[in-house]
């Protein structure tokens, strides 16, 4: 067993081991986390095809043959309710969502034949698995499979969008709210597939390129499975903010009339002066409109339709300029820009900074110190 096999092999082992961990560990996010755990044991039931295959166990038991084939086609789906289960509680399954599994069932179907065949045809199959008819064959079944991943990949590219977007209508703070894991499983697919389209390509213009992928491809995965492992395992519970104000609801049944809305924005920008809740770090949507005594989604409407706002951005404008009269303030330049973030209601210095560069054009430390000059050369 080469060194190549061995990596193979120990990336088969931890997707096995990391996939029964997911389905057996209870946690706030455990629905989410079944698709995940099975969609390890498929990518190890995709790699052990190459396994197989290196290490001649095809030969001993030519009845292993082209079964992982079809473990390719529950990538997408797999990843798909993973990703929505977890930026939604509410999804629940129906016999409808039978049909993202069709690609997989009619691959099982077509292979029937071959799996139903005996040891010598299976056996002179893979003697000639490198021949051009079973090349183009593999060309072929590989480009539908890309086809197949892409379109899923866009649908949970949608979904994280919209899942942005619903979290910076409802929340002041989104910094524990982690989407990068997903965005980073995102990519793993488009790199690993998009590696793989260049490679068919490449072999369909006549440049030689199997043998390449039959190294390159289960060595990528196998690093994808110790690092998403590593990572997934880490991942705290994403809270959906649908659970907390029912957001993306319309506003076209809505009972706020257009004098009432004019009266309550006077009422909300009147409280955000003089009591200054956008201090507290973690302000949402419905704590808020709790203390403004209005509906949740009255007050959502108020922001979008009347000010052109998501509720995250309305709160962190405020808790800018509060920064900004921090950092001019004379008394205060001896605070850090940590302290004047926190003291102004932000919870983290990467995210004032963002806000305070987007709102300003200028960084925290720029502002302060074009200021203070200000000042002391009026004195």
């Amino acid at each position: 067993m080469d060194v190549i096999s061995i990596v193979i092999l120990l990336g088969i082992i931890q997707g096995f081991f990391i996939g029964l961990l997911l389905l057996m560990m209870k946690s706030p996010n455990r629905r989410a986390n079944r698709f995940l755990g099975i969609l390890y044991f498929a990518f190890s039931v995709s790699i052990s095809h190459f396994f197989f295959l290196r290490t001649g166990l095809y030969q001993a038991y030519p009845h292993l043959i082209r079964v992982p084939f079809p473990s390719l086609f529950l990538f997408g789906p797999l990843f798909y309710f993973y990703v929505r289960i977890l930026t939604d509680r509410s999804t629940r399954l129906r016999p409808v969502h039978l049909l993202h599994l069709l690609p997989f069932g009619l691959t099982v179907l077509m292979t029937l034949p071959f799996y139903l065949s005996g040891r010598e045809a299976k056996l002179y199959y893979l003697s000639n698995i490198f021949e051009t008819e079973a090349v183009h064959l593999g060309m072929i079944m590989g480009g539908m499979q890309l086809l197949h991943v892409f379109a899923y990949v866009l649908a949970v590219r949608t979904i994280l969008r919209r899942y942005d977007e619903r979290i910076r209508s409802t929340k002041s703070s989104i910094e524990r709210i982690n989407l990068r894991w997903l965005w980073l499983c995102t990519a793993f697919f488009i790199g690993v597939f998009g590696l793989i389209l260049v490679l068919i390509v490449l072999q369909a213009i006549g440049i030689p390129t199997i043998h390449v992928y039959g190294i390159a491809i289960p060595i990528i995965v196998s690093f994808i499975i110790y690092l998403m492992g590593y990572l997934g395992l880490r991942q705290p519970e994403i809270f959906s903010a649908s659970e907390e104000t029912g957001s993306g609801r319309k506003y076209a049944r809505s009972t706020l009339t257009p004098e009432k809305a004019v009266q309550q924005l006077e009422r909300l920008r009147s409280f955000m002066k003089q009591e200054k809740p956008y201090l507290e770090s973690e302000l949402t949507l419905t704590r808020l409109a709790d203390r403004l005594d209005i509906p949740p989604h009255h007050l959502s409407q108020i922001l979008n339709e009347s000010l052109r706002q998501n509720f995250f951005d309305f709160v962190n404008s405020y808790r800018v300029e509060e920064a900004k009269r921090l950092l001019q303030d004379p008394k205060k330049s001896a605070y850090t820009v940590l302290a004047v973030a926190e003291e102004a209601g932000f919870n983290s210095k990467t995210a004032f900074n963002t806000a305070f560069k987007r709102l300003t054009g200028e960084t925290p430390t720029e502002y302060r110190a074009g200021r203070l000059d200000s000042l002391q050369a009026a004195s």
